[in-house]
């Protein structure tokens, strides 16, 4: 195959995390194949194959491959636990999402470069975009649809498509997630019900950080040498009601974006892909998006039918409403670092005052380890 248009970059090992790991694996596997061939996009896959179980099979090998397949190629790279085990908290963390998404997104050969999960499906709608509408300078986002993971036996991939579209549970979109159920009554109350839930949410978000409205800093001096004082603040209050109550097409949407942010290869390399801290991987890819923006890439959200499904997992391996607290219950009692929503807003504030000063974020030098040469198999 020639150089690929689109280089899809997802993150795994063989050590059944979340449950049916492989059996979510190989439906993104074969549903991205067919559709490769059914839409003539040319994508290789790169699946890194993270600190693979020195007891378990090679993901590789435990994996059926497409074949014959002119428009797609996979490549599957192994990073081996003596490189895992130079990271802090790697007796912790078996897997660190984003150190591994940056190798595959730095080896990646394509024009753009898709960074997802394993668990994953894409609408054709989606695909046709893909294939259509890509420019460079932009970032690309969509909502995610989870999906029941019951999926029967032996269906082709549009029929499988078929089963997402009927079994959804929940949307993850720009403004927040909410149940299926309630997606559908936000149409039935239109416009002003809306309004006045976003309203509800706002005001929940104030009264969260009401202290830092009341609390006025003795000087000038201080207001803006506070860590996160009362100008920070007020900026994040501004976010937060555009946020809920702006157009659609002006909301950075970081819900979820773990599972699909797209930019040419060339805007990864200017960014430098995704912060290299070895911590869980909560809040970090929110952090390109973020960047990405204050950085003068322009943000594109999709509308809903340009959707991804997502094959639903385990509490606790992963972020659901359901799961929340049983996720960072694990994390908190493991001493496993993480950023939380404050860590996050004092990163996002930087890269205003960045932008500002007319300078670049950038949080890496050398990222996903350049000159490091990891066993890989390909077609």
């Amino acid at each position: 195959m020639k150089k690929p248009y689109l280089s899809v970059v997802a993150t795994s090992r063989n050590d059944d995390h979340g449950g049916n790991a492989l059996w979510r694996t190989q439906h993104f596997v074969s549903g991205l194949a067919a559709q490769a061939l059914a839409f003539e996009i040319s994508i290789e896959l790169i699946l890194v194959d993270w600190n693979p179980p020195a007891d378990k099979t090679a993901l590789v090998d435990a994996l059926d491959w497409p074949e014959n397949n002119p428009y797609f190629q996979y490549r599957v790279i192994q990073v081996p636990a003596s490189y895992h085990n130079q990271f802090k908290s790697s007796d912790k963390l078996a897997l660190f999402q984003y150190l591994a998404k940056n190798v595959g997104i730095q080896r990646a050969q394509g024009e753009y470069v898709l960074a997802t999960n394993i668990d994953i499906l894409f609408s054709n709608k989606l695909m046709q975009f893909i294939k259509d509408g890509l420019q460079p300078g932009h970032s690309y986002r969509v909502d995610r649809f989870d999906m029941e993971p019951n999926i029967p036996d032996n269906l082709p991939f549009s029929e499988i498509l078929e089963y997402a579209e009927n079994h959804i549970l929940r949307v993850n979109g720009s403004r927040g997630t909410f149940s299926y159920k309630q997606t559908h009554e936000d149409k039935k109350i239109g416009f002003l019900g809306n309004f006045l839930r976003s309203c509800m949410v706002f005001l929940g978000y104030v009264l969260k950080n009401f202290k830092y409205y009341i609390t006025m800093p003795r000087s000038i001096q201080q207001l803006f040498k506070s860590k996160m004082g009362f100008y920070e603040n007020l900026y994040s209050l501004w976010f937060h009601i555009k946020r809920q109550m702006g157009l659609e097409k002006t909301i950075l949407h970081t819900n979820a974006c773990g599972d699909f942010t797209l930019l040419s290869k060339k805007d990864w390399d200017s960014l430098k892909a995704y912060p290299e801290w070895d911590i869980f991987s909560w809040h970090i890819d929110s952090i390109v998006i973020y960047q990405a923006y204050h950085n003068g890439i322009k943000m594109v959200n999709l509308d809903s039918s340009h959707r991804i499904y997502h094959i639903e997992h385990g509490q606790g391996s992963g972020w659901t409403p359901e799961g929340a607290n049983l996720l960072f219950n694990r994390l908190d009692k493991n001493g496993i670092e993480y950023l939380d929503d404050d860590d996050l807003e004092e990163l996002f504030f930087q890269q205003i005052v960045n932008k500002k000063n007319n300078v670049k974020t950038v949080y890496n030098q050398t990222w996903g380890a350049p000159d490091v040469v990891f066993p890989e198999k390909e077609t």
